[in-house]
Parts: C-alpha cells; sequence; structure tokens
C-alpha cells in the first residue's frame, strides 16, 4: 500500500498544530492586556475622584470601587486563565487523536484508536508507541504534559484544591513551575507567564512529536521501496 503522506497531511501535521497554538497565544495576551487596560482606566478615573473629595470621605470612595477592580484584577484573569488552560489540554487531546487517525491511514490495518483500552492522551500515546512505534522516550516534554494533564483534572473535578500531602507530584509542579502557585490543602493559582509557558512548551511537544512523525513516514518509504524491489509472479 502507497501512501501519499502529503495529501494525508501526516507530513505536516505537528507544523499545523504548532500554528493553531500560536492563535491561543493570540488570545491570550489580548484578553490579559484587556484586563489591564480596563483596570488602569477604572483606577485614573477613581484617582480624579478623590481629588475633589477630603480625605476622611475617600475611604468610602475607594470601598465602593472595590468590587469593580477586584473583577478586573482578580476575577476576570483567574476565568479567562482557568478557562484557556483546560481549552488548551482539549486541544492537545483533539490533535493527539487526530494524529493517531491519520496514522491509522498510513498503517495496514483495521486497528483503530477507538480499540484501544484506556482514554484521554495516554490512549493516544499507547497507539502511538505500540501501534505506530513512536520511540516516545524522544519525547522529553511527555513529562511536562502529563503533570498537565494532573492539573486539568484537579481543576475540573475538584475545583483546584490540591491534595494535603506536599510530596503529591501535582504539589511538586505547581511549587516548580513558572506561573502556578498555591499551598497543599488550598486552591491553585494560575498566573498569564503559566499560560505562555505552556504554549512554548507544547510548541515544542510537537517538534519532539514531529522527529517522530518524520522516522516513521522514513520507515514506510523505505518498506515501500523493498517491496517494490521484490520479484513478482
Amino acid at each position: 500500500m502507497r501512501v501519499d503522506f502529503f495529501e494525508n497531511g501526516l507530513c505536516f501535521y505537528c507544523h499545523l498544530a504548532k500554528n493553531e497554538l500560536l492563535t491561543y497565544s493570540n488570545f491570550h495576551s489580548r484578553a490579559e492586556a484587556s484586563w489591564k487596560q480596563q483596570d488602569e482606566l477604572l483606577q485614573e478615573e477613581l484617582a480624579s475622584i478623590l481629588e475633589k473629595y477630603p480625605e476622611p470621605d475617600q475611604q468610602d470612595i475607594v470601598d465602593s470601587y472595590g468590587w469593580d477592580l477586584h473583577l478586573n484584577q482578580y476575577k476576570y484573569p483567574d476565568i479567562h486563565r482557568t478557562a484557556l488552560v483546560i481549552a488548551i489540554y482539549i486541544f492537545l487531546e483533539d490533535q493527539l487523536n487526530g494524529l493517531c487517525e491519520t496514522l491509522c491511514e498510513s498503517l495496514d490495518t483495521r486497528l483503530r484508536l477507538s480499540d484501544l483500552n484506556g482514554q484521554g492522551i495516554e490512549r493516544a500515546l499507547l497507539f502511538l508507541s505500540k501501534i505506530a512505534l513512536f520511540d516516545l522516550g524522544c519525547v522529553p516534554s511527555l513529562s511536562f504534559i502529563r503533570d498537565v494533564n494532573r492539573l486539568r483534572n484537579k481543576m475540573v473535578h475538584a475545583g483546584g484544591v490540591l491534595a494535603d500531602d506536599p510530596n503529591d507530584k501535582l504539589n511538586v509542579f505547581v511549587q516548580s513551575t513558572n506561573g502556578l502557585r498555591g499551598e497543599p490543602g488550598g486552591r491553585v493559582h494560575i498566573g498569564s507567564e503559566f499560560i505562555n509557558n505552556l504554549i512554548d512548551r507544547l510548541v515544542r511537544f510537537f517538534d519532539e512529536l514531529d522527529g517522530q512523525v518524520q522516522e516513521f513516514i522514513a520507515r514506510a518509504q523505505q518498506g515501500t521501496a523493498a517491496d517494490a524491489g521484490k520479484p513478482h509472479g
């Protein structure tokens, strides 16, 4: 079976995934800039009002602006970053599942990803290693991916509340990762820089994965060439 890896998209699959990640990066930057701009405008408005009133009255005025300041400085960014981590992780799962389906088209097999046990990225990784024969040892970013998986699960299923054990894998990840903070038993907080870090690391991951894709293509082409040289009849 001769496969056109350009036609089925395998040869540039990871490149397209990286380009899509850049749209998430652009969206994140624009959203963060919006909260900052709104906060600056609100503080300018507050400052201009305070100039008109004596000091004894100013605290009540500041208090009246407290909720709006809290929304722009904390609440809105927190909603945005939490949702974006989950959205990016869903994107990652979809891309890995799509890669497996594209590889199925390139393999002489009826086996499909849905035939394997498991779910999420672990099932996709099982397919890549056992069926497509990817060497995942050459994809060092996988450890980061699995830590992000733990973070996503904690946010979705436990409201972002970390385990009490300081040696828990996710707690160790939070303490050692730029843009994440949170104490054992408390809620994890996501900084803007973590989103940038996450996207950068996923771009690196797809670079590493593309190395395995290109090796898969090379193996397939060598096999086709070998078959073409065999005598027929």
